[in-house]
């Protein structure tokens, strides 16, 4: 098994390298790069006289490997493809970008139940139905409201006294 130096094993490497190339240039589950892993390991194997001298073999291009991905990477390689996978922009609200509703306007104002409120349900506040909580009781359809906290997206309301 070992030392068998064949046309079967140059095209099982091949074969590996190629399909580590294409999982390296369109990635999906991993099937590609582990096979190839896998073909490139096992010839790998076949051609070495020994185990120790196969475990050897693999330790040594990958340390190569590292090394040469490192010193492209510092010589200014892999900067721009590494850009194209990584999200740089921001979105700002200045830019008129938003996390979500700002819902501190409708902070001391007034309205009505949608929704019983059995701790969490929806209410209208100024045309404009909103998720809320009831501060610590149930309060039915159709009673009025006012507005006594906003948390982010919570909005804290208690019946109107």
């Amino acid at each position: 098994m070992f030392g068998d130096w064949s046309l079967l094993t140059a095209l099982l490497y091949v074969l590996g390298l190629m399909l580590l190339l294409v999982e390296a240039l369109a990635p999906g589950f991993g099937i590609a790069g582990i096979s190839g892993i896998v073909c490139v390991l096992a010839s790998i194997f076949m051609i070495s006289s020994s185990a120790l001298e196969a475990v050897f073999i693999l330790v040594m291009t990958t340390a190569i490997l590292a090394l040469i991905v490192i010193g492209l990477y510092k010589m200014g390689y892999g900067r721009g493809y590494i850009r194209k996978l990584v999200l740089n922009t921001e979105q700002k609200n200045e830019e008129g970008y938003s996390g979500g509703q700002d819902y501190s306007r409708y902070l001391g104002m007034r309205g009505v139940v949608v929704t019983p409120l059995r701790s969490a349900g929806t209410v209208q506040v100024d045309g404009v139905r909103i998720d809320a909580v009831s501060e610590s009781e149930f309060i039915e359809k159709n009673e009025e409201i006012e507005v006594v906290k906003v948390e982010g997206y919570r909005v804290v309301v208690r019946r109107r006294q």
